[in-house]
């Protein structure tokens, strides 16, 4: 790919898969947007392009293991009609579900959809206000589409269209957003649900810390000079000062969903 290489190539599926290890993957030794230009080079010979993170393979294993089988249509199948849809209030089995099957684990959300399968929890989605971390600014009747995700190892088919048809009946949004990421994900979930892709967003970086990437977020300057460190220096300052790099990803697709309704 442009005098590059991808670890693994799937010619059949036309499917890549990279292995990107943190230290030799930071801004020490590649560019803010390597990550996302290599992404763009496979979808310029419609190749999509998986990054699967040294500390996501170290930590979250099996659910690297679960998405790349996923991709492969090696998972087990559940069909949606099969199965009953609850909403949910228990946030102890919400945090417990996110974790053990999302890549990006748990977050609040506002509203949570399940499918039960033999009275067990098989897929999920949660619905949330617009997150001000992002930018956005929550409105009545706009929502930010949080978490998809099925049990490990399995695809419930027609599950996610189950899920978001229940919530629009429900709630009667006017305005979704969501955001995929592009490491993993190139949107036609969304685009099946009746999302409008309207940008990319730019490579986002993290913080490497004990050898696992840490959200940006809780690394701001004015939490860093809460916590003693010289205001006079940038955040980028200071966290080098600790021996603290970046990383860059891909960055995000980012969906809008618009009510019909007038």
């Amino acid at each position: 790919i442009n005098n590059t290489e991808i670890d693994i190539y799937l010619p059949d599926l036309k499917i890549g898969f990279e292995f990107n290890g943190l230290y030799w993957h930071s801004e020490e030794y590649k560019s803010s947007t390597y990550h996302l230009d290599k992404t763009k080079e496979c979808l310029e010979q419609v190749i999509q392009l998986i990054h699967i993170w040294e500390d996501d393979w170290t930590y979250k294993q099996d659910i690297v293991k679960s998405m790349i089988l996923n991709k492969l249509g090696k998972s087990d199948r559940i069909f949606a009609r099969k199965c009953e849809i609850k909403e949910i209030s228990d946030n102890k089995l919400i945090r417990d579900f996110l974790d053990s099957n999302h890549i990006q684990g748990f977050v609040g959300s506002k509203v949570k959809l399940g499918l039960y399968f033999n009275d067990e929890l098989v897929s999920l989605m949660t619905f949330g206000n617009l997150r001000k971390s992002l930018g956005q600014k929550s409105k009545e009747g706009s929502y930010e589409l949080l978490r998809f995700c099925n049990k490990l190892n399995t695809s419930v088919v027609g599950g996610a269209s189950k899920l978001f048809k229940s919530f629009l009946r429900n709630c009667s949004p006017s305005l979704i957003i969501s955001y995929s990421d592009r490491c993993w994900s190139n949107g036609n979930l969304y685009r099946r649900l009746g999302f409008s892709n309207i940008g990319v967003t730019n490579p986002n970086y993290y913080y490497v810390i004990d050898g696992i990437r840490k959200n940006r977020f809780n690394y701001r300057k004015d939490i860093l000079v809460k916590e003693g460190y010289d205001i006079k220096k940038t955040e980028f300052e200071i966290m080098a000062d600790r021996g603290i790099y970046k990383i860059y990803d891909s960055g995000n697709y980012k969906f809008i969903y618009e009510s019909k309704k007038k």
